[in-house]
């Protein structure tokens, strides 16, 4: 049996029940695993997770529970965190519904800024439009109790969203919806956002057709034995003036004429939106002809296409740092920023070629010509021979998950009893290094962790909430089982 196909349908069923159960959101699932979780540990054994999927409706063979159990039992500890549940379960978002975010984004954020206020997204939301409250299943103040919950918590600064934050929220509601509700999901955004309203809006669906349209413009201008990516860039090349490697709106609109593509001014900018990631207001072209590219190799075998993805991710370098950073104690992160920070002479925030490849010598990473250019190439967003240093340390730190975010909220109020800073000799006094990440992995003695710890702060005085959860976040980055870092968490702080 193909028990990976098997998987997939008993997942998607769990959310099919979950979905029935009028869940709509991740803490009603904590809440309803909570409820069989006797010792309240946040982990199910086997039986108890046996119950959870009878009480939802789930009913599976010994065999299949087997497989099941094993799948979410991701550490092999032979029990399953809450976490480690609600993460499978939240993955295989559809490419369909992730356009529909994107595209709600967009509509919302009509300025261009990259970020959403809070208070707005909470005026803005029209609870009374939901599936649940047209149905009458649950009530406006219900809907809008869950929503303002929910999207808070996916808040980094706690006062704006993100586009990475909002998809992170949507990811949260596409957990407990099966796949055939695709009509349910786009609805569920369209309508409580009231996109259709907007003169400006293009559906994700009318966005993909533009796409294979000039894909097939750009195709039929392409001779036997080239392919379409330098067909394409010939033509955005042709406009960039002043040989950039980015153009902008207009000249996106000329080549899009120039190729025999009639589309309608909002079909442009919807169009250009999607390509324009970082919202600079200019496209790096060589990224859209490697999407072409790719797009042409898949119908003429003959053709290999000559472009990458340029701002794919160099996973490879990037894991190898992360392995190199682990190796280095959990401290690493931290120091590594403090060095970024300080090889930024001008204090803007970026680093140019020069200084970013000092700053990875001085942190003691050793790369090749090529490992720095594809990780240059890809944090230079707007292709200005500069990186946000800042944006590079927030790639190689991982956001918290909730389970962490619950643990680390927890610690805190438990030493700060409720104040809302602490002195710099409380929190030396709660700290245990002869427990920390370190010593457990035999990376440093007690000694030499106990001094890292104190000379990361070394110049403070008092210590924030804000800070003490960004000092956890740096260290949970190099952390990868939810279980190691809880042990962490209970057993290096008093």
């Amino acid at each position: 049996m193909d028990w990976r196909n098997k998987l997939e349908l008993i997942q998607n069923k769990i959310r099919g029940q979950l979905h029935a159960r009028k869940i709509d959101d991740l803490e009603g699932v904590y809440q309803l695993m909570a409820e069989f979780d006797k010792d309240n540990s946040g982990y199910l054994d086997k039986d108890e997770f046996q119950k959870f999927l009878s009480k939802i409706g789930v009913f599976l063979t010994t065999q299949e529970l087997r497989a099941v159990y094993d799948k979410y039992d991701s550490n092999k500890d032979g029990n399953i965190a809450y976490a480690e549940f609600v993460n499978l379960i939240r993955e295989n978002m559809s490419e369909r519904r992730i356009n529909v975010v994107r595209s709600t984004f967009a509509f919302l954020d009509q300025q261009r800024q990259g970020r959403l206020l809070l208070e707005n997204l909470y005026r803005l939301y029209q609870a009374k439009n939901h599936p649940r409250v047209r149905t009458r299943q649950k009530t406006a103040d219900q809907v809008t109790k869950e929503f303002v919950n929910a999207i808070s918590k996916r808040s980094k600064d706690g006062q704006s969203i993100s586009e990475d934050e909002f998809l992170n929220y949507y990811a949260d509601c596409n957990a407990t919806l099966p796949s055939e509700k695709e009509e349910y999901f786009t609805d569920l955004l369209t309508s409580t956002w009231g996109v259709t309203s907007g003169a400006d809006y293009v559906s994700p669906e009318r966005l993909a057709q533009l796409e294979i349209i000039l894909f097939e413009k750009i195709r039929q201008k392409t001779v036997t034995k080239d392919d379409e990516g330098k067909t394409a860039k010939k033509a955005f090349m042709y406009f960039d003036l002043e040989n950039k490697g980015t153009i902008d709106i207009y000249q996106f609109a000329q080549a899009l004429q120039k190729f025999g593509c009639v589309f309608s001014d909002k079909e442009i900018q919807a169009l250009f939106n999607k390509y324009d990631a970082d919202k600079s207001g200019r496209l790096c072209y060589d990224e859209i002809c490697g999407l072409i590219a790719l797009m042409g190799s898949g119908n003429n075998a003959n053709v290999n296409p000559v472009f990458q993805i340029a701002r794919a991710p160099p996973q490879e370098t990037l894991n190898r740092i992360r392995q190199d950073l682990v190796k280095k104690g959990q401290h690493s992160v931290i120091r590594m920023a403090t060095i970024f920070a300080n090889s930024d002479k001008n204090k803007n925030g970026t680093l140019n070629r020069q200084e970013f490849q000092w700053a990875m010598k001085e942190s003691g990473f050793l790369l090749t010509k090529t490992e720095y250019d594809n990780l240059f190439r890809y944090f230079d967003k707007n292709c200005d021979d500069e990186v946000s240093f800042v944006e590079f340390i927030s790639f190689l730190r991982k956001p918290l998950t909730q389970n962490r975010a619950d643990l680390v909220c927890q610690l805190w109020n438990k030493i700060s009893n409720g104040q809302p800073s602490i002195s710099i000799q409380q929190l030396k006094q709660c700290y245990d290094a002869s427990k920390s990440q370190d010593v457990s992995l035999g990376i440093k003695t007690v000694a030499d962790s106990t001094k890292d710890f104190n000379d990361i702060w070394k110049d403070v005085q008092a210590v924030t909430q804000q800070q003490f959860i960004d000092y956890l976040t740096d260290i949970s980055a190099l952390i990868e089982s939810e279980a190691a870092f809880e042990k962490f968490i209970r057993n290096s702080w008093r």
